[in-house]
């Protein structure tokens, strides 16, 4: 169980409340092309290139859509994994082979059926990672189940962030466990951080 300091998990409920509103607020064009951007970016980008597994989120229809890039990578041969509700706070990578082996989970979710094909988080080369809204300096403001405090930790992989630059912002509250990712990729373009 993760130990949350009850300020900061306060801090990040009421923040959590207004940039999830400001991220429905973003117009149905400008998310359309600046996934169709990020696909452009990601397809250029050294680790995606490099990766023969990548472990990458399902998007709903506020957040990036990841399914430009979950085609692109399956076109290319790439083993791809997406999350997989357990339960409350808990996922595990699964891979898939196409988009029609996703169907709604518990939260609506776009995610594989079952747990058959589980792929251990040593085995991913790549994650590409979700979020609300972010900071330049790498951490990330998530929808606040903890799926990915717990998942993050279990593997040795690249962590990106994929995001509209709409969201960024300019300082997040911190947890001793919350942890940053190495790049991220919006459709201004790629940063290592």
């Amino acid at each position: 169980m993760l130990q949350v300091d009850p300020i900061i998990r306060q801090e990040k409920k009421e923040l959590r409340k207004e940039l999830i509103e400001r991220l429905k607020s973003l117009d149905g064009a400008y998310r359309k092309e600046a996934s169709e951007k990020m696909l452009n970016e990601i397809i250029t980008q050294k680790d995606y290139l490099l990766a023969g597994t990548i472990f990458i989120y399902v998007g709903t229809e506020i957040e990036v859509d990841t399914s430009l890039i979950i085609k692109d990578a399956l076109a290319k041969g790439k083993k791809v994994v997406v999350p997989k509700t357990i339960e409350l706070g808990h996922m595990e990578a699964c891979e898939i082979d196409s988009m029609e082996d996703l169907h709604p989970g518990r939260h609506g979710i776009l995610e594989p059926e079952n747990t058959l094909y589980r792929l251990e988080p040593d085995k991913i080369d790549v994650a590409f990672i979700p979020c609300v809204a972010y900071t330049g300096e790498g951490y990330r403001l998530g929808y606040g189940g903890g799926f990915y405090d717990r998942f993050l930790p279990r593997g040795k992989f690249k962590r990106i962030l994929l995001a509209f630059g709409a969201m960024e912002v300019k300082k997040l509250p911190v947890d001793h466990f919350d942890e940053k990712v190495q790049g991220i990729l919006t459709e201004k373009g790629y940063v290592e951080v």
